[in-house]
């Protein structure tokens, strides 16, 4: 597609970048030596300076070669967003291993799946996860497992206050485990190693398919150094930028935005473990950030909190949301409370975050905004790459860049499906551009559910649903929600002579997967709709969704 976008590129940005030399990690030493002091990350008023950053970074990274890491080893972080996880991640990536990012919401078959196919060598996690670790290391008891606790850099009094959950005994761990501090105790730190940014892996980020498998996204040092760049020029970020981190830092728009791009940049991360309304507008109150990322049911409970009248968040400058469209009552109170607007995006796990996001200076409501750095879009017709379609035309996106992955994890046939040799990736999703070069989602060719901006795909729900006893057949799809965007509700047969109800098999689910991935509507049926093959059709109980809801 001719770049007519480039007509509506945000004033004052570059349309050409500089190519990034060195890694996160080698950059916050750079800033160590030429601004030692100044403060790196805040965590509930801990402060670390720069210089102190470095020296836990260099430190963790010479536990890991301790711990036996080699260059291209796999490093699995099983936590919520604490220093540790900062500090871990850098220092992976210092010594040239691979970081993998789990969801400290798995439960142990979810962590098992990721550990098992990633062929991780070391397990760094929160202690308040350890039951779900050891559950999912039965028969892996060799693997070294390094526990990270809250009290480890929790100030005596945390501003604001912590969830009470934080302060409660943690469990207790096996006799050969070690916590975090333990572990780097004594150790000098060491210097990044030197990489290629071109060919080194830095990260295998997970997401589902169609087929209930998740998938390593391989991504490589200059895929998510494109976008780190990316983040820092489009949002003006500099040193005396503060950026609220309080999405998870595993997923790839909390990683990129949140995290990695405001140390790249010399600034400050202003880092909280979880997000809940009245800690997070004190802490913008308090620390005053510039800078918060979030996705769409973050930007409505901000917006719809009762006593937001009475706390200051006119420090923010630059503020973007993804995960899901925003509505645009919710679009306008924000710029109401804040002065700011609220700048959405569009990206994939794949792509590691942004591929379009909105001009600070001329964003259009609904839009996800238009092509980033050295980004080429292209709207097709469904399974035909070669008819490309008009501005105004709904179609298949593909998109094509610097942040693309190199492919899936030892799945070469399910890159083929998606990824092409000429570099274009196909993102399954719908939309269309404007006649100003702006991208309009209209909806996903897969099946992929969104629940408060996590992708949730059926099969992957249904897999874990027939571990039921008394469930025969299942099959979910996503309903509207009006806080997460979406939800999941399963359809279930059960098996002759079982009389397990449907909030029994609510409750049970969230017992086995995720919170955001358990069904929170399951409707007992006698049967299933099915074609001719026995194949459930999923698209009529979604077509009967649709007419229940909307008549």
């Amino acid at each position: 597609m001719q770049s007519i976008w480039l007509k509506s590129w945000p004033k004052g940005v570059p349309t050409i970048w500089e190519k990034p030399t060195e890694t996160v990690a080698q950059k916050i030493f750079l800033w160590a030596q030429e601004t030692p002091d100044h403060t790196a990350l805040i965590y509930y008023g801990r402060r670390f300076s720069y210089q102190e950053l470095a020296q836990w970074v260099g430190r963790t990274a010479n536990a890991l070669i301790t711990t036996g890491i080699n260059p291209g080893d796999r490093v699995l972080l099983f936590m919520q967003n604490t220093p540790q996880f900062v500090f871990s991640y850098l220092a992976a990536h210092a010594v040239g291993a691979v970081v993998v990012a789990a969801n400290p919401m798995f439960m142990a078959d979810e962590l098992r799946y990721e550990l098992d196919d990633s062929k991780a060598s070391v397990l760094i996690a929160g202690r308040e996860l350890a039951p779900v670790v050891e559950k999912a290391l039965i028969g892996q008891e060799s693997i070294p497992v390094i526990y990270a606790d809250f009290d480890e850099f929790l100030p005596d009094n945390p501003v604001p206050a912590v969830h009470a959950d934080m302060r409660r005994n943690p469990p207790e761990i096996l006799p050969q485990r070690m916590l975090f501090r333990q572990w780097v105790a004594s150790l000098e730190a060491i210097d990044p190693k030197s990489l290629n940014l071109d060919q080194d892996l830095a990260l295998l980020q997970y997401t589902s398919g169609t087929t209930g498998q998740p998938k390593g996204a391989m991504l490589l040092h200059k895929n998510v150094l494109a976008n780190v760049m990316g983040s820092i020029l489009w949002t003006k970020v500099n040193q005396e930028s503060m950026h609220i981190a309080v999405l998870p830092l595993f997923h790839v728009t909390g990683m990129v935005h949140s995290f990695l791009a405001p140390l790249y940049a010399g600034g400050t991360i202003l880092l909280m473990t979880r997000f809940e309304t009245p800690t997070f507008v004190e802490a913008i109150d308090h620390y005053r950030p510039t800078h918060w990322v979030g996705i769409a049911t973050m930007n409505i409970a901000v917006t719809q909190f009762p006593d937001i009248q009475k706390y200051h968040l006119d420090s923010l400058q630059a503020c973007m949301s993804g995960g899901a469209p925003i509505p645009i009552p919710i679009l306008e109170k924000f710029h109401e409370l804040t002065g700011a607007s609220l700048i959405e995006g569009y990206g994939l796990s794949e792509t590691i975050s942004q591929v379009t996001v909105n001009p600070m200076d001329r964003p259009k409501m609904g839009s996800a905004g238009i092509p980033v750095f050295d980004v080429d879009l292209r709207i097709t017709e469904i399974g035909q790459f070669d008819h490309e379609l008009t501005p105004g035309e709904t179609g298949e996106i593909w998109v094509k860049g610097p942040q693309v992955m190199a492919g899936y994890w030892q799945r070469p046939e399910a890159t083929k499906e998606v990824l092409r040799a000429d570099g274009w990736f196909d993102t399954g999703d719908i939309g269309y551009v404007d006649p100003d070069g702006y991208l309009f989602i209209s909806g996903r060719s897969k099946e992929l559910i969104k629940v408060s901006g996590f992708s949730v795909f059926p099969a992957e729900v249904e897999s874990l649903l027939y571990k039921h006893p008394d469930i025969a057949e299942a099959v979910v799809i996503g309903v509207p929600d009006a806080y997460r965007g979406e939800t999941v509700k399963a359809f279930v047969v059960l098996k002759p002579g079982a009389i397990t109800t449907g909030d029994q098999i609510v409750a049970w689910a969230r017992q086995e997967m995720a919170a955001y991935k358990a069904p929170r509507v399951v409707e007992i049926r006698e049967s299933l709709p099915k074609n001719g093959s026995g194949k459930i059709m999923r698209r009529l109980l979604v077509d009967e969704e649709t007419a229940r809801t909307s008549g």
